[in-house]
């Protein structure tokens, strides 16, 4: 019995055929949600590559931006460094109209005083004459007012005086100072003479740190001068009290009120 059991049994055979049927009817349970898993995945799947593109769009975006502010930064930055070189130039420029207006405005008034000092002089002439003693007053540090006393004295404005000694030009200046300062244009040159006329009387203020005395020494020589110091005497011949007359007059022009 045991061994026709193990041959045939019903039972294993109605078990036999009930697994497919298990198993197909499990299949059929879980179809839906395999494909609902499946159709999530792909929807997912199609955002994210979405999202990747427009994330992507956006930062192209913002480099074409950063980009663009970056030009815009480097013009803005040129037109400052251009503005600010052109602010430089118009500041160069005005101060040297400054400069110009204000040598312009100081040699007419050198002219002034020469008309003053001598009304009959030739006006071209003595424009000449003031554009030396302004330009060589500054170069030498002078006063300009005693560069025109002396003119009026030693010459009274006249370039081509010679003196009993020999002493030529507006300044009178003696012709062996040519070969001393090396001088080789006329002495009959107004701006000659008046270059190397406040040029000998800087020698002597250096010499004897005294306007009167440099003046002195100025139209006797130094020789003359010492030898009345050294004798106790007073070197003054009165050359220097009539141009000092002659620059206080020309000093107070410079102060006269306004009318």
């Amino acid at each position: 019995m045991e061994r026709a059991e193990e041959i045939y049994n019903p039972m294993s055979l109605v078990e036999t055929a009930e697994v497919p049927a298990r198993h197909e009817k499990a299949s059929r349970t879980l179809s839906p949600w395999l494909a609902a898993s499946l159709g999530l995945q792909v929807l997912l799947l199609v955002a994210l590559v979405a999202a990747g593109s427009t994330l992507s769009a956006r930062l192209s975006e913002l480099h074409a931006n950063a980009d663009a502010h970056a030009l815009a930064t480097d013009a803005s930055s040129a037109k400052v460094a251009q503005l600010a070189e052109n602010s430089a130039q118009m500041g160069q420029e005005l101060s040297s109209l400054r400069q110009a207006v204000a040598s312009k405005s100081r040699e007419d008034v050198v002219f002034l005083k020469a008309l003053i000092l001598k009304p009959g002089v030739d006006p071209d002439l003595a424009r000449r004459i003031a554009s030396s003693v302004r330009r060589y007053s500054e170069l030498y540090g002078r006063d300009p007012n005693i560069a025109l006393a002396i003119i009026s004295i030693e010459s009274d404005f006249n370039p081509r005086a010679v003196s009993s000694v020999g002493a030529v030009g507006l300044m009178q200046v003696m012709p062996h100072w040519k070969k001393v300062l090396g001088i080789t244009d006329s002495l009959e040159d107004p701006d000659v003479s008046v270059r190397y006329g406040l040029q000998i009387l800087g020698f002597y203020l250096e010499m004897y740190r005294d306007l009167e005395m440099a003046l002195t020494a100025y139209n006797r020589g130094p020789g003359p001068v010492d030898g009345a110091l050294m004798r106790g005497a007073s070197p003054s011949n009165g050359y220097a009290a009539r141009v000092l007359v002659t620059y206080q007059r020309l000093k107070s022009l410079d102060s006269a009120p306004a009318p």
